[in-house]
């Protein structure tokens, strides 16, 4: 029989063998415990890195997809200065891929028990991850996240909320900015809204790409205002601008007609006789800043390279055709129906612009409005009266019952599937130049700014000197055949030093695309002067197809024309501007009937009061029935001139260059003004000249 003490021993054993078993069971439980959290905090790194790289895998493709596309990345959300970055990013991403995979593939508990080193590895590919980011933009709001991933064992069941609502929720919300700007780039990629535009019959297309900076505005922010929108054109020029998606405000006719000559028989002041309905569903509005859009480096010394040649404006012409004519300043994307039909006889529209919600197509209101708007057109063979989208990919037209459709369709997509709804501002090409490039471009193209209220776009294209024999008719042959025979000549007689002789009637005449003819009264002179000059200017519009560099420098102030009939005593009012510079010329000449015999002279007048007016008077002895009294069949032409230059004249002849001065070839308006009227017989108008026609 055992003892007490030997039984002890055994209760001691057994109590011993059950807290070995209790403390081993309890082991077990912390180490399953242990196990469980590592298994949940290795899902939950899982997790989280899966959806950092689906977030970031696509905006990163894309990325070096317009690296490779030369893209330009400035952005108010993103500035990459070191495009490696994105390679480095790309790497990250593919740790964090493989690791995830890793950590998916761990099923043992031998595997578990390594969840030490998992979590430093975990440390150290988020802290690239983090680095990565803050590369890329530097502006991007990351806070710190070493907190969140230095956890301990008793605080991984709130890893998941701290982590979601941490680190996470601000790397994705910051690749979400990211993407939100990939997407606009890709926007503007895909429409070609980074080039310049092409202005041709066909419509307008994309010409050539630009570096530009541009800010792009969400402009619909309640998501549901549509605008229709209602109007009469008024020339062919507003229904092609209208149906091509752009703003009758965007750029003016002039501009159109000065960049592109393709495009003038559209855009004519006809009256179009049609009507143009909008209905439109605006989302984004792009600003191109000009002071940031860089211009080709080709473009420039084409320019350049034109500017020299004798044919200038045409070889600009030709640049405009390869690089554009246009670049964009404002443009509004959303989405858009339109149609521009013909008006019916008799028809009583009113234009309407209106800022509607989605109800207003459901009402009596809309109803009443597409009925009338309906019975104004001219029928067709179509049937029931439809719109079309300004998708021209989907030229399907939506007739009334459809719109409901096309409304649900705005609503729920707000940014696939955008469309140009309208080109707000366009600039010129040549404003993108700078100011020395620019102004010369626009003087060749006739746009001369201190002018504008004249439409002054005539230039001296070219001058030249005849010297004077025993002969009263000469003939000039043009250094260049002309592409037209528009343009006007003024001249004068000079000594071979320079001083006009003001008394002598000159007559030009027979002016073709390659020569003109002169013809003075040789024998009224002859006995007087000897050895002397015929100094002659052409003025005309550049597109004549010469515009001498020798000429360039001298503006024409003004110019005008008038027809009349003659009568004694006519007087012609000159509309000449105020505040013209003190080296101005005025220059005159007559243009005739053919094989008419009158030689007309206009005796100028100038007062303080800026007003200008020229007596006309005949100088030949033709008796008054000779006039047509009814018809008028003359033209008095004037212009006035810079006078302060010294020309050099255009020969092809290998002799000397020869320069004159321009103001002897006129005088000027305000010389030695009195302070009362005077008359200035035979002075301030330059030359008496005799045109025949």
């Amino acid at each position: 029989m055992p003892s007490d003490h030997s039984f002890q021993d055994k209760e001691t054993d057994e109590d011993n063998n059950l807290t070995g078993i209790s403390s081993l069971l309890s082991n077990i439980i912390d180490e399953i415990k242990r196990i469980c959290h590592a298994a949940r905090y290795n899902k939950l790194i899982c997790n989280i890195f899966i959806e950092l790289v689906i977030c970031s895998a696509e905006p990163i493709v894309r990325l070096l997809q317009y690296k490779k596309d030369d893209m330009c990345f400035e952005s108010e959300n993103l500035k990459l200065d070191d495009l490696t970055v994105l390679e480095q990013f790309k790497i990250a991403l593919v740790n964090i891929k493989e690791f995830s995979k890793c950590i998916t593939q761990i099923y043992s508990y031998i595997q578990y028990k390594d969840v030490i080193s998992i979590k430093e590895t975990f440390e150290q590919i988020i802290e690239r991850y983090r680095t990565c980011v803050k590369d890329m933009n530097p502006r991007f709001s990351i806070t710190d996240i070493n907190e969140y991933e230095r956890l301990k064992d008793d605080e991984i069941d709130d890893f998941a909320t701290i982590c979601f609502s941490g680190f996470r929720g601000i790397l994705l919300n910051a690749l979400r900015r990211l993407y939100e700007f990939i997407k606009k780039q890709s926007l503007v990629k895909d429409k070609k809204l980074d080039h310049s535009l092409m202005i041709c019959n066909q419509g307008i297309n994309p010409a050539h790409k630009l570096n530009v900076q541009l800010i792009i505005n969400h402009i619909n922010h309640d998501a549901g205002n549509f605008q229709v929108n209602l109007v009469i054109p008024k020339s062919k020029r507003d229904t092609f601008l209208l149906n091509n998606h752009i703003k009758l405000s965007a750029i003016s006719f002039d501009q159109f007609h000065r960049m592109s000559k393709i495009v003038s028989s559209k855009l004519v002041n006809e009256p179009a006789n049609q009507v143009y309905l909008e209905i439109q569903y605006p989302l984004w509005e792009l600003i191109f800043k000009k002071e940031n859009i860089i211009l080709p480096e080709q473009l420039i010394n084409d320019i350049k390279s034109a500017l020299e040649y004798n044919d200038p404006y045409h070889k600009l012409m030709q640049i405009f055709e390869d690089y554009g004519h246009f670049i964009p300043s404002k443009v509004v994307l959303g989405h858009k129906l339109y149609r521009v039909p013909c008006l019916a006889k008799n028809s009583t529209l009113s234009e309407k612009k209106e800022f509607v919600s989605r109800e207003y197509f459901e009402t009596a209101e809309f109803n009443e409005f597409w009925s009338q708007w309906e019975s104004s057109i001219a029928r067709c063979d179509f049937g029931e009266s439809f719109l079309l989208s300004s998708d021209s990919f989907d030229s399907k037209p939506f007739k009334r019952s459809d719109l409901k459709e096309w409304f649900t369709s705005c609503l729920n997509n707000n940014f696939n599937g955008l469309q140009i709804i309208s080109w707000e501002k366009l600039h010129p090409l040549y404003e993108i130049l700078d100011d020395n490039l620019k102004q010369k471009v626009k003087s060749i193209l006739g746009i001369v700014d201190h002018a504008e209220d004249f439409k002054i776009k005539k230039k001296v294209l070219m001058s030249g000197v005849v010297q004077v024999t025993e002969f009263y008719y000469y003939t000039v042959e043009l250094p260049y055949p002309l592409n037209f025979k528009n343009y006007q000549i003024f001249g004068k007689i000079l000594t071979q030093d320079g001083k006009p002789i003001n008394h002598t009637v000159i007559k030009f005449k027979d002016m073709t695309k390659r020569k003109f003819s002169i013809m003075i009264d040789i024998d009224k002179i002859k006995s007087i002067y000897v050895n002397l000059q015929i100094l002659w200017i052409m003025v005309g519009s550049p597109e004549i197809g010469f515009y001498s560099r020798n000429t360039r420098d001298i503006s024409i102030l003004a110019s005008g024309s008038h027809k009349f009939v003659y009568a004694k005593n006519l007087e012609i009012p000159l509309p000449i501007p105020e505040n013209l510079p003190e080296d101005s010329i005025i220059c005159s000449s007559f243009k005739y009937p053919k094989n008419c015999g009158p030689n007309f002279m206009a005796n100028i007048q100038y007062n303080n009061g800026n007003k200008v007016k020229a007596n006309i008077y005949d100088d030949s002895d033709l008796h008054p029935s000779v006039y047509n009294k009814t018809k008028k069949e003359y033209l008095f032409q004037w212009c006035i001139l810079s006078g302060n230059h010294e020309i050099i004249i255009d020969d092809n002849s290998s002799s000397p260059e020869k320069m004159l001065k321009l103001k002897s070839i006129g005088q000027y308006p305000y010389e030695n003004l009195p302070k009362e009227p005077r008359n200035y017989e035979y002075g301030v108008i330059s030359h008496w000249i005799m045109v025949w026609g």
